[in-house]
């Protein structure tokens, strides 16, 4: 393969990788307004490639079209991408709701499905349902330090604690199990995934009742990253046009 073409395939590596940057900046975007959601970034490694086109074994052959000696030099490809995370706290807003409940902190709320599979979440929107369980905005049960789901039988009179302990008609009925993981890894639907082994509680996270964490997204940020995206991924579009046209001019010329 002539280095005409080989660049061709590295400037469409790079378009690849801002497309992937663009869906990842509008899902931020997306998401400003979704209860402790954390924004998202995307790292892209550099994969080099050795140029290998060795010179004709018969030095009287015509060498390839787009022949140029490239002898110790390689090109250097985005290569795969790594997803990561921004952690930091987003701002509490207060709701004066009493099920609403944000975590200051590093800390997650233990929420579990129908099935008992265990997740983790921000969102602390939660709401009573018939039984008198503590539920998600999403239907998920919430997890007390007892281990069990939290029971609360009227939520007229309920009081949390900064710590997490929660009254029920001045009785202490459970507390929020609170935990940190040394890696999380985001499921969808503001989940992050649970591991039993690495989670262990949090007492320094403190819990807000009457409050809800928004989302950690600037979006004046995101559009400054969205723009410089466009413009790469512009770049890398018209380098691909342009070595296009390169080589269509050496295969024209070829074959006079």
């Amino acid at each position: 393969m002539s280095i005409t073409a080989q660049l061709l395939y590295v400037s469409a590596s790079g378009a690849k990788c801002m497309e992937r940057k663009l869906e990842v900046i509008s899902n931020n975007l997306a998401n400003i307004d979704t209860t402790g959601f954390k924004r998202e970034g995307v790292n892209f490694s550099t994969v080099y490639v050795p140029l290998t086109q060795p010179p004709p074994k018969n030095r009287k052959e015509n060498p390839p079209v787009g022949y140029i000696a490239t002898y110790n030099l390689s090109l250097s490809y985005a290569g795969t991408e790594e997803d990561f995370f921004y952690l930091e706290q987003g701002p509490l807003r207060e709701t004066e709701r009493k099920l609403d409940f944000a975590i200051e902190g590093k800390g997650f709320f233990v929420v579990e499905d129908e099935e008992g599979r265990r997740f983790l979440t921000r969102d602390g929107a939660f709401h009573l349902d018939k039984e008198g369980y503590l539920r998600t905005s999403s239907g998920y049960y919430v997890i007390g330090k007892s281990g069990s789901r939290i029971s609360l039988q009227d939520a007229t009179n309920i009081y949390v604690t900064e710590e997490g302990t929660i009254f029920s008609n001045g009785m202490e009925s459970d507390s929020f199990l609170i935990v940190t993981q040394p890696r999380a890894t985001k499921l969808g639907n503001n989940l992050w995934e649970y591991d039993s082994n690495t989670a262990q509680e949090d007492a320094d996270s403190k819990i807000y009742q009457g409050f809800l964490e928004d989302s950690n997204v600037n979006p004046v940020y995101e559009m400054v990253k969205m723009i410089e995206a466009h413009r790469v991924f512009d770049a890398n579009l018209n380098a691909i046009k342009a070595g296009d046209e390169v080589l269509a001019t050496l295969n024209d010329f070829g074959g006079v």
